[in-house]
């Protein structure tokens, strides 16, 4: 009894015509899947700082309409206070990925 080939069970895939280069280059596949978490990683990071900017310009224009109520300008504050927080959590994760990076060799924010 002769055993049948990988390929006579299975089939043969092909890629589809955009992922081809990927495949020529790194038939694992993982070159493609760096692609894509670094273009996730840096889509992530481009909305945190449109949202960082609009979150320091509408707690300021908060301030600037508080008409000096105490518990207005104490919420403007607090609003421009979590933004600068949150952009500072967001360096750090970007210190982590990239320290992350260093150990395994997987490298984050190459376009």
């Amino acid at each position: 009894m002769k055993l049948a080939a990988v390929e006579d069970v299975f089939g043969k895939i092909t890629p589809p015509l955009p992922l081809q280069p990927f495949v020529e280059k790194d038939p694992t596949g993982a070159g493609g899947i760096s692609l894509f978490l670094s273009n996730l990683i840096i889509l992530i990071y481009e909305i945190a700082a449109v949202i960082f900017v609009f979150m320091l310009v509408w707690g300021a224009f908060e301030w600037i309409m508080s008409g000096g109520n105490k518990d207005a300008i104490g919420n403007a504050r607090g609003r421009i206070t979590h933004a600068i927080i949150g952009i500072i959590l967001l360096g750090i994760t970007f210190a982590i990925l990239n320290l992350v990076g260093i150990f395994t060799g997987f490298t984050f924010f190459k376009t």
